[in-house]
């Protein structure tokens, strides 16, 4: 019997069983990939802010510095979202965490798909089609975007249906005509539904994917030859052999609830992608690192307060004070208390999720124009007279104010939070 089973060993799994482990407890870990890490699911980008709240150091998975995010329009003018980071490994992220989880006293077990639980008196009963893999008190899921687990622990998961294509190349830049810079930059246009077009610089490559309903291949080889003049053909294999890398990402915001007596969910199996760009590594770490409190808590080697590192109530500001404040309130089950701390941050917030999406609800035209207000400055730096001066020649735009404003606020927490 272990005290803890973590199903996933993403960034949010690797976290919560690293944590774990360093508090002393006897933790095993399943991972459905032979190797953790392989294949890729993402851009590979990460904030540097995202290691100063897990207090987690940066390692030889982060290839390149760069500034920050920009948000392209079709015209090409772009939003800025100045919050600075890397370009990374995400493969070699990942099994990075979980290769320190494991160094902490984690049992791990890579190529194994845990396909069911159940509990009785003592605890969780993990089994593969094979049979029983393993017995534990405590359990956190990680598995991923497509609900399984999630279930079977009596919680609402990801819609299956809602959850979004995604898909990446990766090309020399010798092949390419682009310039290199040191942002990632985010190409939104109406002609990628829902999503967006991404670039990342890393050393001498630059990745290349995309987000969309309606086609996911179609866009990305679209852009490929009209913006990069290059054939999608002279893709690349990554470091770990894959010509391109993808997977299905959740984008309509959190699930319902988080936890449930004894069993606790995180990353991306509990919806936490940023709806702007889809971004999850940060958020997914936190959680981990949230579950892993809650659960040192219930087995009495630890107290239901944030790490001082981590982003607690004080970072947290006007409406969300109050509530964090009720949130931390010491009688609290331990795995309610994960619940409520992970409603109260501000990118689990409704209204965070609805403002986020209302940039994909814009046509081209309005697109352009926000370009043009903006103009590459970043998004707290909103030109009001510029803005005014686009607003007298174009009046039929004043009803759009107020929804501009509401991307501004949403803009906000995605600069901390969205990759």
């Amino acid at each position: 019997m272990y005290d803890v089973a973590v199903v996933g060993q993403g960034p949010a799994g690797g976290m919560a069983a690293l944590r774990l482990s360093e508090a002393g407890h006897s933790v095993v870990s399943f991972d459905r990939k032979k190797r953790v890490g392989d294949p890729v699911h993402c851009g590979e980008g990460l904030g540097k802010i995202a290691l100063k709240h897990t207090g987690y150091p940066v390692g030889d998975w982060a290839i390149r510095e760069v500034e920050g995010n920009r948000i392209r329009m079709p015209n090409g003018k772009s939003v800025g979202l100045m919050s600075p980071g890397y370009s990374v490994h995400r493969w070699g992220l990942d099994q990075s965490i979980s290769d320190d989880a494991v160094e902490a006293g984690t049992t791990r077990h890579e190529g194994i798909r845990v396909t069911k639980v159940n509990r009785d008196k003592d605890g969780w009963i993990l089994s593969s089609k094979d049979g029983e893999l393993a017995k534990a008190k405590q359990l956190v899921v990680a598995e991923g975007r497509v609900p399984n687990i999630v279930t079977q622990i009596g919680l609402k998961g990801n819609e299956k249906l809602r959850l979004l294509p995604g898909l990446q190349y990766k090309f020399k830049k010798d092949d390419v005509d682009f310039p290199d810079t040191d942002y990632f930059d985010f190409y939104i246009d109406p002609r990628y539904a829902d999503g967006y077009i991404w670039v990342f610089p890393r050393n001498d490559i630059f990745n290349v994917g995309i987000v969309a309903t309606n086609g996911a291949k179609a866009g990305l080889d679209y852009f490929c030859k009209e913006h990069m003049s290059v054939d999608p053909d002279k893709r690349i294999e990554s470091e770990i052999g894959h010509r391109q890398n993808g997977g299905l990402i959740p984008r309509d915001g959190p699930i319902p609830f988080f936890s449930t007596k004894d069993a606790y969910v995180v990353g991306d199996a509990a919806g936490l992608t940023n709806p702007i760009t889809k971004g999850g590594v940060h958020v997914g770490m936190l959680s981990g690192q949230y579950a892993a409190i809650a659960i040192q808590n219930e087995l009495g080697t630890g107290e239901l307060v944030p790490p001082s590192h981590s982003v607690n109530c004080h970072e947290l500001r006007g409406q969300y004070w109050e509530k964090c404040e009720k949130a931390l309130h010491p009688d609290l089950e331990s795995h309610v208390w994960y619940d409520r701390i992970m409603k109260r941050q501000p990118w689990t917030q409704q209204k965070f999720v609805d403002q986020s999406k209302l940039i994909y609800s814009l046509d081209k035209r309005i697109l352009n124009l926000i370009g043009e207000i903006y103009d590459g400055n970043n998004y707290s730096k909103l030109p009001w007279l510029k803005m005014l001066g686009v607003l007298i020649k174009n009046p039929d735009l004043l009803p759009m104010a107020g929804k501009l404003l509401k991307i501004k606020s949403s803009l906000k927490v995605t600069e901390t939070y969205g990759w």
